[in-house]
């Protein structure tokens, strides 16, 4: 959290397990932050990473570890029962992304129709259910209650006071381009979030608006609510969905292009060694 002295922040905060936040029945179920197949899809012969900034990267012992839930911010049948098309919808979404991350690199918007097919306009709402179920639960994971316009909105009301879009990571794309440069690149490109950054009433005393970004491979879901804003910008309103663009740094695209050079020198090497071992006639 940003936007005002981190002591005062921590005195804000209040443990929100225990009670489910859309439903408000007993918190008796840990949501996984990162989408529990996703994790079991992305899982391969040397296991799972994960890191924070700043921090070194450690390897996860299972996907069910307890590093990569929330705390019993839901109950058990919102978790699982109520919520199983938002998780389905998102499956879909995922698997989408992943598939044509080459594509996406350099894309400017998505078309449900080639996500969804034709129950694009459905789907795409479910996917945005499931959105504002995993940024609720990361505001009650960072101590304060989420908005009651959340739980509304689960419970099939209108979204309001709240922008949800996508975006791409120019710096991610980059460096995923760069690395298919030599030419052997097979891999699950990474999923994770960014820091939060909250906003509170002028005299501190509780939050009135949050900012957070999850992301696919090099496309976010970025969350802003702002309470009281009546603002209402949403991804799932009509059957394409612009992509904005987080322009890389200078820093971020000479590390890409560090990457690219490395890259080429493994294919080329490759080439050489493949040459050097063809037998002689």
């Amino acid at each position: 959290m940003n936007h005002r002295q981190q002591g005062d922040v921590d005195k804000l905060r209040r443990d929100q397990s225990g009670v489910c936040w859309w439903c408000g029945g007993v918190g008796d179920s840990r949501e996984h932050r990162h989408k529990a197949s996703v994790l079991r899809r992305m899982w391969g012969f040397d296991g799972l990473y994960l890191g924070k900034e700043g921090q070194d990267v450690y390897e996860l012992r299972s996907w069910r570890s307890q590093a990569v839930k929330f705390g019993k911010v839901l109950c058990q049948k919102c978790n699982n029962e109520r919520s199983q098309p938002f998780d389905e919808a998102y499956d879909i979404y995922e698997q989408f992304v992943q598939e044509n991350s080459a594509r996406l690199s350099r894309a400017r918007q998505i078309y449900w129709r080639d996500v969804f097919g034709h129950d694009w306009e459905a789907q795409a709402r479910s996917l945005g259910c499931y959105a504002v179920k995993t940024f609720g639960c990361w505001i009650a994971n960072d101590g304060f209650p989420p908005p009651k316009v959340l739980a509304a909105f689960l419970d099939g009301g209108d979204l309001v006071d709240t922008r949800l879009m996508l975006v791409r990571q120019q710096s991610a794309s980059l460096a995923y381009r760069a690395m298919r440069l030599d030419g052997e690149s097979d891999f699950k490109h990474g999923i994770g979030v960014f820091g939060s950054t909250g906003w509170f009433d002028p005299p501190g005393t509780r939050l009135v608006g949050y900012q957070k970004y999850a992301y696919v491979s090099d496309i976010c879901m970025q969350f802003d609510w702002a309470e009281g804003s009546g603002r209402c910008d949403l991804f799932w309103t009509g059957p394409i969905t612009p992509l904005a663009v987080l322009p890389a740094s200078a820093s971020q695209r000479l590390l890409a292009f560090q990457i690219g050079v490395r890259a080429v020198g493994r294919r080329v090497s490759r080439v050489v060694r493949r040459t050097s071992d063809r037998p002689t006639v």
